[in-house]
């Protein structure tokens, strides 16, 4: 058997038994989670083998049926990285023909990728290696909040101010629904002055994941940050979930932020986003045409840009220009 797509009561079975695998397991048990309440639709889960399974992946039952920036997404989890090499590369588990983006996959299967793409003439226009950072301990306490200031979260009429605040550092289609779609149905923190103007805020992912931090450009310097961030953990922990985000690798500012305030990094949580494109398909009966050229190039931009609404890090920090001995201070200055 090539793998085997799973029913609901095998996919409740198989959630039941991540959450012992916290905190490692986190992203593939929310997502899992998340698809169980319907808010993964168009989604099916498929693993190498049942119930003695080594390799989980949630990919799209076709591509029409998911929303537009989940289309091509493979959402990967195993408990053995040689197996997850093997099953990535088993006849119909993948549709090299066309895009795929991995979602934090471990980085040792990032070769298998690169190989395949080779072969098949494709790229890997984006890989972006993360370090995960849990809370492990009791909820923390809420920092102190300003005078003029609210505490409360997101609403959907807000989705649009995130896109704007978003779009350059994950483009794609659908940007509005797709905040719409995180604002509606997960947690999220957000502070606004008397005005109701939004002033900072911080959302959940599908994943699980804190993401999207951030502090309006007016409004830095004020510790904003670090409440929405405490808050979104207190709220987390005191349900008893994991509050986890993921930080790229070469981000020193935020990886430093996240140690000051109390996380920890959780190795097995090391993981790569992955950006597949295949090599375009030529229509050789209208190779001379500069009409089908324009079309070809035009739909080949299209899926490289289509990519990576759901792949927001926890937050995105300028890079620092202090030095290494200077990094401990910016980082608690600048939330």
């Amino acid at each position: 058997m090539i793998f085997r797509v799973l029913g609901k009561e095998e996919v409740s079975e198989l959630t039941d038994k991540l959450r012992g695998g916290f905190p490692g397991s986190a992203k593939i048990y929310y997502v899992l989670k998340n698809y169980l309440r319907g808010t993964m639709e168009g989604f099916e889960v498929i693993v190498d083998a049942w119930p003695e399974w080594q390799c989980v992946i949630l990919r799209p039952g076709s591509q029409e049926a998911v929303p537009g920036y989940f289309r091509h997404y493979y959402i990967c989890y195993a408990k053995s990285v040689t197996s997850l090499k093997f099953f990535l590369q088993r006849p119909g588990v993948i549709d090299w023909d066309k895009p795929a983006t991995f979602t934090g996959v471990p980085y040792d299967i990032l070769p298998v990728i690169q190989e395949v793409s080779k072969k098949r003439g494709g790229q890997l226009p984006y890989i972006e290696p993360r370090f995960m950072y849990c809370w492990s301990t009791d909820p923390p306490e809420i920092p102190k909040i300003p005078e003029g200031v609210k505490l409360t979260t997101l609403k959907p009429e807000h989705a649009t101010r995130l896109r704007q605040d978003w779009n350059n550092v994950r483009g794609g289609k659908d940007l509005d629904n797709y905040f719409r779609k995180v604002i509606e149905n997960f947690d999220s923190s957000a502070l606004v002055n008397a005005k109701g103007e939004l002033l900072a805020y911080i959302c959940m992912q599908f994943n699980g994941s804190m993401a999207m931090l951030h502090v309006h450009a007016d409004h830095r310097g004020n510790g904003y940050g670090e409440i929405i961030l405490k808050s979104m953990t207190h709220k987390l922990a005191s349900k008893g979930e994991i509050p986890y985000g993921f930080v790229p690798s070469k981000d020193l500012l935020g990886i430093q932020k996240a140690q000051y305030f109390g996380y920890t990094w959780v190795p097995q949580g090391n993981m790569v986003w992955i950006r597949y494109i295949p090599k375009p398909k030529i229509d050789y009966s209208k190779t001379g045409s500069v009409e089908s050229k324009e079309k070809l190039n035009a739909s080949h931009e299209e899926e490289e840009t289509h990519m990576f609404i759901n792949a927001i890090p926890l937050a995105v920090n300028d890079k620092p220009k202090t030095p290494m001995n200077n990094y401990f201070t910016t980082a608690v200055n600048s939330s």
